[in-house]
Parts: C-alpha cells; structure tokens; sequence
C-alpha cells in the first residue's frame, strides 16, 4: 500500500543543476512523485504561493537569496507557523553556519554530501511529523467548533432562561400587590373587630408579601444584569454616580446616623445605572450590618494596580465576614444572618458580581469577623 507521504508536495531549491538533479532522481527511486525544482533562488516566493509544498530541501549557500534570507521570508509569511517543513542542505559544517539555519527556522539539517538512506529516513520523519499537525490542527479545529457549538446552545439556553425570570418575576407582581391591597383594606376595614392577634396576623402576611416582593425585584435586577449590551459602555464619572447613591440613600444615613468619606474618584468605562446599583447596594449593607447601637464609618477611595486599571476600595467598620464565607456571599440566596437580625434578600451582592463581571471587571472582599470589611470593585476595561 503507497504510504500518503509519498504524494507529499516537495520543492528543491538549489543553485546547482547537478544537485537538484540528484535529488530529483533520489526522489523518483523512493517513490516520490509530486515535487518541483528551481535553482534560482528569486523564483522560491512565487513556487511556495502556487504549490503550498509539504517539504523543502534548501541549500544554505546560494546567489541572490541565501537559504536563511528564505527561511526568514518563509518565517515572515507564516508558513513556517503551519505544517511546512524544512530540511537544509549544506556542505558548510561550522557551528556558526549550522546555529545560524535553526534560528532561522529549519526543522533539520544534513550535511553535504548525502548519505541517501539518512536522507530517505530523515524526509519520512519530517513528512509524518507534518501528518501529525495536520490531524492536531484538525482535531483542535473540530474542537473549537464544538466548544462554539456548546457555548452557542449554552447562551441562548441562559437567555431564554433569564427571559423565564424576568417575565415571571413581572408577572408575579401583580397578584402580589393584590394580596397586599386587599391585607390592608381588611386591616383598615375591620380594625376595630380584630384582636391583637388578628391584628398580628394581617401584619406577618403583609410583611411576607412584601418580602417576597423585594425578592422578585431582586430577581428582576439578577435577570437583566445578564443583558447588557456593549453598545450601552460609555464613560462613566464615579464622582456623579456616588452622589446620586448617596441621595438615594439618603433618610436611611440620617436616620442611622452614617458617617460616609468619599475620595475623589476617575471615571471609567462602563453603564451609569448599573454601576449606580453595585455602589448603593455595597454603601447599604456597609449601613445595615452594624453591631448593635454602632454607627457605620465607611470610607471610598480609589487607586490604581499596576496595569492602571481602578479599583474602588469600600471599606466600613461593620460586622465583618468570617474567610470561610468570603466567596459564599456572592453566590445567590445566601445569607449570612437571620432574617429576623438583618433584612435582606440574598441577592444584592450576586447581582453585583454579574452586573461587574459583564463590565468587564470584578469584586473581591476582606474581612474578618468582628473587624469590617473591604470590598474592591475592580474595573478592567479602559
């Protein structure tokens, strides 16, 4: 059975006829059929271009263009990137001239005068070798399309189910805000029938309705934080953002008596809204997870690592989280405390890490139990 080597495209470059003779008849007896010779060195460009050869058999000292000014040329244009081998012919056995055609690109050498059965053996290895890059860059390009293919089907899985979530989540409203409504028109219209129980039972349902309203507007948030277009980046002063969370915020820092310090902060690429949410939502729970009877100090202040990318430091002199739970509270639901100590969803610092993650950026925290914390909002887009 004819090995498919054998049809293996070879180009003979050598400024001496009698050598690309030789090698044109060794090439014949072994077998080998599809090759081209030229012994002028200019006519190499347009030969690679037109046969893509396999294999070239290139003397090292010729006029015009030696073999490392075409190695070089052939390293410039890639093809030394691909399966395209190259075997040096050279009579020339210095050290310098043998380190010289390696740097360049060549993939073996033999030395002048031919040992044929050294050079038939030594063709046939540079000839598998192609083989076996041709069926690695096959198989990484079947590889690559299935690895498209999944994530393609793992995204519009993901879409349709945010879409699920959203939709739901609206739609769920509206019942809600019924069973609220009608709650607090029996309250108003039978107060004065009810009991002190009655009267408590009303305020646990109505409080649970409005739990799981807050719930399913965090939901809502969680959804669209996995939608934002590229289109929507823009430049955004952090300055304006802080102040407008700030006011958002601002009867629950009066009222708890906050203490907030604010750097001056740079601007930086991403969405105003969004970026507002992951700020209001960090500046309140440094508010809201406080011992007892203490008042929050939290400080923002922004640097820069050494990639001059901003990061924003949250740091507050609250409860503190225990390492362990460090990465657990960006995941979803997770709650660190009581409901009936600290309110909350379990939500706002999942939606952060998304809504961050899709700009391009990150959040990481430090803390100890007992000692605050510091949450730094890293952005990685320029």
């Amino acid at each position: 059975m004819k090995s498919k080597n054998k049809d293996a495209r070879i180009l003979i470059v050598d400024d001496q006829v009698a050598n690309t003779a030789l090698l044109e008849n060794f090439l014949k007896i072994n077998g080998y059929s599809n090759f081209k010779s030229t012994n002028d060195s200019r006519e190499v460009a347009n030969l690679v271009k037109s046969n893509q050869p396999d294999l070239v058999l290139l003397d090292i000292m010729m006029p015009f263009l030696s073999g490392i000014d075409i190695m070089n040329w052939l390293s410039e244009q890639k093809y030394l990137n691909t399966a395209m081998r190259v075997m040096v012919l050279t009579a020339d056995v210095s050290q310098e001239t043998l380190k010289g055609a390696l740097k360049a690109g060549a993939h073996d050498i033999l030395r002048k005068p031919f040992d044929f059965v050294e050079m038939e053996l030594r063709i046939s290895n540079l000839l598998q070798a192609n083989e076996m890059i041709r069926e690695l860059d096959d198989r990484s390009f079947q590889l690559a399309n299935l690895v498209n293919e999944k994530t393609n089907e793992l995204r519009q899985k993901n879409d349709e189910l945010e879409q699920f979530i959203y939709v739901a989540s609206h739609d769920t409203q509206e019942p809600l805000r019924m069973i609220t409504g009608f709650l607090q028109l029996l309250e108003k219209k039978y107060n004065s029938q009810l009991d002190e129980k009655g009267k408590q039972y009303i305020h646990f349902a109505v409080d649970g309705a409005e739990r799981m309203k807050t719930l399913i507007t965090d939901m809502m948030e969680f959804s669209r934080a996995g939608r934002l277009s590229d289109e929507d980046f823009k430049e955004v002063d952090l300055n304006e953002v802080m102040n407008d969370v700030l006011l958002a915020l601002k009867r629950m820092i009066d009222s708890s008596g906050a203490i907030i310090e604010v750097e001056k902060l740079p601007k930086v690429l991403g969405m105003d809204s969004p970026l507002k949410h992951v700020f209001q939502n960090l500046i309140h729970n440094s508010i809201l997870y406080q011992p007892k009877g203490q008042k929050a100090v939290i400080r923002v202040r922004s640097n820069q690592n050494k990639r001059g990318e901003n990061i924003i430091s949250i740091t507050d002199n609250g409860l503190g989280i225990d390492p362990k739970d460090q990465m657990k509270i960006f995941d979803v639901f997770t709650r660190l405390h009581l409901r009936d100590e600290y309110n909350g969803s379990g939500i706002g610092l999942s939606i952060s890490k998304k809504i961050l993650e899709r700009l391009g950026g990150s959040i990481s925290v430090n803390s100890e139990l007992g000692k605050g914390a510091e949450f730094l909002v890293h952005f990685g887009r320029k």
